[in-house]
């Protein structure tokens, strides 16, 4: 949850909304939520209060939107043309920029890993849809398409939260570098899905491209 959004829209004209996102992502990762008033947004992003109900409602409202925003901004990383030959170079590539992006916004990310621990459904809900999309776009690579079967769909939820594990850990020591944590995610991917495969030999997934990344 950094700045990001940008200052002014195509026509030239202020993007009032967008600041009070950037401003809030801000405020929100440096304290917990309740801590956070919409007084000190405002003023933050330098705009009237009254624009808060305007375009969120409330608190809450904005709250939402920069988790959105955030997990958003983590999308467009993934859905940026990948470099590499073969799938497994597709495949390091997308975790190099995904470690990149999450080092550049430390803050930001933790904020939204503690919200996918917490209560708060919506926000949960928000995150989820944001794995699971991710999951989807590594498992299309490999020729796989909805509906997923129950093994495989299992396997990779637990590979997108050791991944979050992983560089949580490395946002907390940085003792190895993004090319070293990408080659633990990868070997770890092949290993959790040959062991689907092993519960559900009826999955559609092509083990040759198993071996390609993890050989």
């Amino acid at each position: 949850m950094s700045m990001t959004s940008k200052d002014r829209t195509s026509s030239g004209r202020t993007d009032r909304r967008g600041l009070l996102i950037d401003a809030a992502a801000q405020l929100f990762a440096e304290r917990p939520y309740d801590e956070v008033t919409t007084t000190e947004i405002a003023k933050r992003a330098g705009v009237a209060y009254g624009l808060i109900a305007h375009h969120f409602a409330n608190k809450r409202g904005l709250y939402l939107a920069t988790i959105q925003a955030a997990a958003e901004r983590l999308r467009a990383v993934h859905e940026a043309p990948l470099a590499g030959d073969t799938l497994v170079a597709q495949l390091r590539d997308a975790l190099i920029r995904h470690i990149a992006h999450i080092e550049a916004n430390t803050k930001g990310f933790l904020t939204l890993m503690h919200g996918a621990q917490g209560a708060d459904a919506e926000v949960r809900a928000i995150i989820e849809d944001y794995r699971w999309k991710g999951a989807l776009r590594l498992l299309a690579a490999a020729g796989v398409t909805e509906p997923v079967r129950p093994a495989l769909r299992t396997t990779m939820r637990g590979w997108v939260g050791y991944l979050n594990e992983i560089i949580i850990d490395h946002l907390h020591h940085r003792e190895l570098d993004r090319g070293e944590l990408a080659e633990l995610a990868i070997a770890t991917l092949a290993a959790a899905v040959r062991a689907a495969h092993a519960v559900d030999p009826a999955l559609a997934v092509d083990l040759h491209l198993v071996d390609q990344i993890d050989p």
